[in-house]
């Protein structure tokens, strides 16, 4: 996941945002050919976003949902957005998934490869355009392709200080999901390579992760 600056060189204006260029390849263990739903749970730039079978050469892109909202309480659940001991309120779910993208891929039976990318929109937090957060999954890009344990190498690379005046970087939040354990894993980082403060995990277990960020 790699941090774009462009908050402040739109002048932190009401509608500014920035990016996170998010790139991954997943290694599927598929026991049948079936047809899967993916799902990104956050917002991106408009045909920004694909995931490709490296066996079939088959691209799809993320395209907007068919606005069922019921279609995604499971999905919701099962990766921590609503308490899982309660049931959710159909118009707080619409809204949540409001930006949500899917895309139904054929995977076929076997281990398959799948590459994927999209442009996170990051908008301001609670309407402050100098404060942001990275948020994501583990599945990275909430591939929940079935819950439970993977594994899984993430790094999250924040742009330098001379493209990205005034950034503070906060302390990551690992947040565990419900009926898991917390996850023992801590970030390796921030290490810097090229002046770019550089955040790592490698995972056995689905976290949610959050990185607080603001401009001075």
């Amino acid at each position: 996941m790699d941090v774009e600056s462009i908050a402040p060189h739109r002048g932190f204006a009401q509608d500014s945002y920035d990016v996170a260029n998010v790139n991954g390849v997943l290694v599927v263990e598929n026991p049948t050919e079936q047809d899967v739903r993916l799902v990104l749970p956050f917002p991106s730039e408009e045909s920004s976003a694909e995931v490709r079978v490296v066996s079939t050469g088959k691209r799809t892109e993320f395209r907007k949902r068919d606005g069922r909202g019921e279609q995604f309480v499971e999905l919701l659940k099962t990766i921590g957005e609503i308490p899982a001991d309660q049931e959710p309120i159909m118009k707080e779910v619409r809204a949540a998934i409001k930006e949500f993208r899917v895309a139904d891929v054929r995977i076929p039976s076997g281990s398959q490869v799948l590459r994927f990318h999209t442009r996170q929109v990051l908008r301001p937090v609670n309407g402050d355009p100098r404060s942001y957060e990275v948020e994501f999954f583990a599945p990275l890009a909430g591939f929940v392709l079935a819950p439970g344990l993977s594994q899984m190498s993430v790094t999250v690379v924040f742009p330098p200080a001379w493209a990205a005046p005034g950034m503070n970087i906060g302390v990551p939040v690992i947040t565990k999901l419900p009926g898991q354990d917390a996850p023992p894993e801590q970030p390796s980082g921030p290490t810097h390579m090229g002046e770019r403060p550089i955040y790592g995990w490698l995972w056995r277990n689905d976290p949610k992760v959050t990185i607080p960020y603001r401009y001075n």
